[in-house]
C-alpha cells in the first residue's frame, strides 16, 4: 500500500477529520492549511483539528474530532460511550464526553466535556473503535455523575439492565475504582440485581409498593414449572398458609401471541396449585402504589401475614 492509499485509509477511518500534525506529515504547511480554511474548503473544528470539507460533521466525525483534540490516549465515555454501546440515546448536537488519564492536560474544545480517571488503564473496551470505556465502566461513570443518592441508585440499577451488565461485573468495577460518591447506593443496586429485580417496574414496585408500605419481602424470579418448562415468576410471597404471586407488566404489555400464551399458561398453573396470581401494570405501580399495596395486603393477610400495613407519605396526601 503506497502513501496515497495510506492517506485515503486514514481519512476514511477518521471521517475526514485530521490533526495539524497529520497534515504537516502529509506535506502541507501552516500557510497552506490556513489558505484552505480561509477559502472555505476546510473548516477548523478544534484547536489543531480540521475537517477536510465545509459541510456539517456527522456524529462519528464529532467523536473523532473530540478524541483528536484531547491528543494522546483518550476514550469516549459517559453519555457518549453509552450512545456507542447502544443503551443511551443522544441528540446529534449533544456534548461529546472524553476521559483521559488523571493529571493529563488537554486544550479546551467547544462541545467536548473532558473527564480524568485514575483507573484509565483499566476502563477501556477492548478492541472497540472508536476507543471508548467498557459497558460496565460507562455505567459506573454515569452513576457517579448523578446529582443525588436517589438518582444514583436508580441509574445503577436501570443502566446495568439496559447495558446488559452482570451484577458481578459491576461489583468488580466498584472494587477496582472504589468510587468516592454513592458507594452504598451502588452496592444496594447490585444487591437488587443479584436478587432478581430485573426491570424498572420491578424496582418501582419494590420501593413504592413493598418497602414503602411494610409488605413482606417477596422472593424474586422464583422458578415455576409450566407445561414441563421452567418459567419464572416476578415476585412470590411465601407465607404461613401458602404462596401468592405478583406479576408485573400485566396483560397490556405482551409483545406477541407467544408471550401472552405463556402468561395464560402460568395463570392456569398457579390456579391448579391454588396460588393466587395478581397482575399489575405500570399505572397501578407508579400512579396508584398505595391502592396496589392495599390489594396485595388483602391477599397476603388471607395467607397468614399478620404485620400492620404502613402508611407512606403518598397515603397521607
Amino acid at each position: 500500500m503506497d502513501e496515497f492509499d495510506n492517506w485515503r485509509l486514514l481519512l476514511a477511518q477518521q471521517h475526514r477529520v485530521v490533526t495539524r500534525a497529520q497534515l504537516l506529515a502529509r506535506g502541507f504547511t501552516d500557510d497552506g492549511i490556513r489558505a484552505q480554511v480561509e477559502a472555505g474548503r476546510w473548516r477548523r473544528v478544534h484547536e489543531g483539528v480540521y475537517a477536510l470539507h465545509s459541510g456539517p460533521l456527522t456524529r462519528a466525525a464529532q467523536m473523532t474530532a473530540a478524541l483528536l483534540a484531547c491528543g494522546g490516549a483518550a476514550l469516549l465515555s459517559h453519555e457518549t460511550a453509552g450512545e456507542l454501546h447502544g443503551f443511551l440515546e443522544q441528540e446529534a448536537s449533544a456534548a461529546i464526553h472524553v476521559t483521559v488519564r488523571y493529571g493529563c492536560s488537554t486544550a479546551r474544545a467547544d462541545g467536548v466535556r473532558v473527564h480524568r480517571s485514575r483507573a484509565f488503564a483499566h476502563i477501556a473496551a477492548r478492541g472497540e473503535e472508536p476507543p471508548r470505556t467498557s459497558r460496565v465502566h460507562t455505567v459506573l461513570d454515569l452513576v457517579n455523575s448523578a446529582p443525588d443518592r436517589h438518582e444514583a441508585a436508580r441509574r445503577a440499577h436501570q443502566l446495568a439492565l439496559d447495558a446488559g451488565v452482570h451484577p458481578l461485573d459491576l461489583e468488580r468495577a466498584v472494587e477496582l475504582r472504589r468510587p468516592p460518591r454513592f458507594l452504598q447506593p451502588i452496592k444496594d443496586a447490585i444487591r437488587l440485581l443479584r436478587e432478581g429485580v430485573l426491570s424498572a417496574l420491578e424496582h418501582q414496585y419494590l420501593v413504592d409498593v413493598e418497602k414503602a408500605h411494610g409488605l413482606p419481602e417477596g422472593r424474586r424470579q422464583g422458578p415455576v414449572l409450566v407445561d414441563g418448562v421452567q418459567r419464572y415468576e416476578d415476585i412470590t410471597y411465601d407465607l404461613p398458609d401458602g404462596a401468592a404471586v405478583v406479576r408485573l407488566d400485566g396483560f397490556g404489555y405482551h409483545r406477541d401471541r407467544l408471550t401472552a400464551l405463556i402468561d395464560r399458561r402460568r395463570s392456569v398453573a398457579a390456579a391448579v396449585a391454588a396460588t393466587p396470581a395478581i397482575p399489575f401494570g405500570w399505572d397501578e405501580v407508579t400512579r396508584f402504589p398505595c391502592r396496589t399495596a392495599r390489594e396485595v395486603e388483602a391477599v397476603v393477610r388471607w395467607l397468614g401475614w399478620a404485620d400492620p400495613l404502613l402508611s407512606c407519605p403518598r397515603c397521607r396526601e
